[in-house]
């Protein structure tokens, strides 16, 4: 169970617990009660490391895809949904950079 008050981290006053909805790609995704801290003194908000990695996950889980590779010519291709194509302004020629990070997993960046 998260505190409804911590210490912050700014100027040591107290922070309380806060929900907001959080809105990301234009709508397309939407996290409601999302948890952060607010703080009386100084009005900066935060949240713990516990409350962003529980975000990642929400993001990780429940908005992730599945793709097939297909032939593309000698190469293997994936196939890129609308919404993601649409949020990250992809367009036909933008450089993709896919680094390996292990043997199950590849991060892309876009350039």
């Amino acid at each position: 169970m998260e505190k409804t008050e911590i210490k912050c981290h700014l100027c040591n006053g107290k922070a309380e617990l806060r929900h907001e909805t959080l809105s990301l790609c234009k709508g397309k995704i939407t996290i409601k009660d999302s948890p952060y801290y607010k703080c009386r003194k100084c009005g900066e908000e935060f949240s713990t490391s516990e409350q962003m990695q529980e975000l990642s996950g929400q993001i990780n889980t429940r908005f992730a895809f599945s793709r097939p590779l297909i032939k593309a010519g000698r190469s293997l291709a994936i196939t890129i949904p609308k919404d993601i194509i649409d949020c990250y302004n992809l367009t036909k020629g933008k450089n993709i950079r896919l680094v390996p990070e292990s043997s199950k997993k590849i991060e892309l960046i876009l350039e």
